[in-house]
């Protein structure tokens, strides 16, 4: 789809990505949004009541896309590993195919106060909740463990996913090259699987 074919909204999303992105949430202002967007300065408050709102948009239409993704996993495969495995190459793909998106999401986001609000932490807790159903789906296989907390499980599968990304983000010793994507990808996978622990034959 070209961009003069795209809603107005997604343009400007797509355009505060790549701003907030190179600049910087708090270096970043409404105007350089705008102007990368191609629209109007005014028009722009005609979807967005501020900058604070164009940011917290973006995490709230990018998680619901994750939240969304991670139920369509859940209707469409019937194993819990390989629901997992799915959805953390669907995270590692997200952050290939659109980096600046990933780096907002993890650096600036976060870091907001309206962050915080009931409505933005029930949407972002929606998404632990999911997968540790996963996981309980797993316990009651007898696939894992009984003595993990689901809910603690899906903290240490996610942040496992999302450290690793914040290295690609903002650790320029940590790259592609040195360390390819599919790599971190698969030691984590085999991590959460088998645990550090040498196990006797």
């Amino acid at each position: 789809m070209g961009e003069k074919n795209r809603p107005k909204r997604e343009i400007i999303l797509k355009a505060a990505i790549k701003v907030f992105a190179e600049k910087g949430y708090h270096s970043s202002r409404t105007a350089d949004i705008s102007s990368e967007a191609g629209v109007a300065y005014g028009s722009l408050y005609h979807y967005f009541q501020s900058k604070d709102d164009i940011l917290l948009s973006i995490f709230r239409e990018r998680w619901q896309l994750l939240l969304d993704k991670v139920k369509k996993i859940r209707e469409t495969l019937t194993e819990p590993g390989e629901m997992i495995l799915t959805i953390i190459d669907y995270i590692f793909r997200s952050y290939q195919s659109d980096p600046g998106m990933m780096k907002v999401l993890i650096m600036d986001v976060p870091r907001h106060a309206q962050f915080y609000s009931p409505e933005n932490w029930v949407l972002y807790n929606a998404f632990f909740k999911e997968l540790a159903e996963i996981f309980r789906e797993g316990q009651e296989r007898g696939l894992y463990v009984n003595n993990v907390s689901p809910l603690i499980a899906s903290y240490a599968i996610y942040g496992a996913v999302d450290t690793t990304i914040r290295q690609y983000v903002y650790n320029p010793e940590f790259n592609d090259d040195e360390f390819p994507l599919e790599k971190a990808r698969g030691q984590i996978v085999q991590i959460l699987k088998g645990g550090f622990a040498v196990r006797e034959a």
